[in-house]
């Protein structure tokens, strides 16, 4: 029920006789679908439908997001894992695009890979050759990732060849935009940092609009999504100087990790710890 997640990306809840009708099934078919969801901890269930699992600032999880658009994804990982090359040392925010292209990042050699986001580092943390500099500061669980004045502080004292950050929206008014005061400004100083940056979204961002701006356009050497982002704006951007690179989404594929496992750990570590 890929819909749902979707849904739920930009709504509080979504009720069970509106998916019936939608799909023209019944609703004890997708009673049935969403308790799978619920059973694995993607969605809440609330009277007459489910809600989405959100932790402030009107954010869904990253286990939930990271089931969203992964086609998309993973296509735009493998593109931009083709800009690095062996020996740089590069930034990943703590987005879900970014999760993905680390992992297509494992094969590197001589990598340092500077990133605010805990699951990013573990799909890392084993991989031959890779150095991986976690910056610190307080833990926000939805996003999975670091904020706060630790990981600014390590950011100022490090130059980093390029960095690839993912973004709720855009404009070229406005540059790349975010939701989270506490993420939009480690997403700051990681481009102040870098000497390139890009931006790594797939096409529903392309549509939206956010609350804080963390790159200006002119800041901006590139962006790389997806096919499905609509050409008029592409080619305004590319217009406007920043390069940007559409991909094919590849075969299907499932998420490769279960974070909440982690999450788990997290929740654990800070009850005995």
């Amino acid at each position: 029920m890929e819909h749902v997640l979707r849904l739920l990306e930009t709504r509080d809840s979504v009720q069970v006789s509106e998916l019936a009708q939608a799909f023209s099934v019944s609703e004890v078919t997708v009673r049935s679908d969403l308790a799978a969801l619920a059973h694995e901890g993607l969605v809440a269930r609330v009277r007459g439908g489910v809600a989405a699992l959100q932790h402030g600032q009107s954010e869904v999880g990253f286990d939930l997001r990271l089931r969203l658009e992964v086609e998309r994804k993973r296509a735009i990982a493998r593109a931009a894992a083709a800009k690095v090359g062996e020996g740089e040392a590069v930034a990943l925010d703590a987005s879900t695009t970014a999760y993905y292209l680390a992992l297509e990042l494992r094969h590197k050699r001589e990598l340092v890979v500077v990133t605010n986001g805990l699951l990013v580092a573990t799909a890392l943390a084993d991989a031959p050759g890779i150095t991986v500099l976690v910056t610190g500061g307080v833990l926000r669980l939805s996003a999975m990732s670091l904020v706060g004045d630790l990981g600014t502080d390590v950011l100022r004292t490090t130059r980093i060849n390029k960095g690839f950050l993912g973004a709720r929206g855009l404009s070229l008014e406005r540059g790349l935009m975010d939701l989270n005061p506490d993420e939009v400004r480690i997403k700051q100083e990681m481009a102040d940092a870098c000497e390139q940056v890009y931006g790594i979204f797939d096409a529903t961002k392309w549509h939206r609009s956010a609350l804080l701006a963390f790159v200006s356009v002119q800041e901006l050497s590139g962006i790389v999504t997806d096919s499905g982002a609509p050409a008029a704006e592409v080619e305004s951007w590319r217009a406007a100087g920043v390069e940007v690179t559409t991909v094919d989404p590849g075969p299907s594929e499932p998420p490769p990790i279960r974070p909440r496992d982690l999450r788990r750990t997290v929740r654990n570590d800070e009850r005995y710890g």
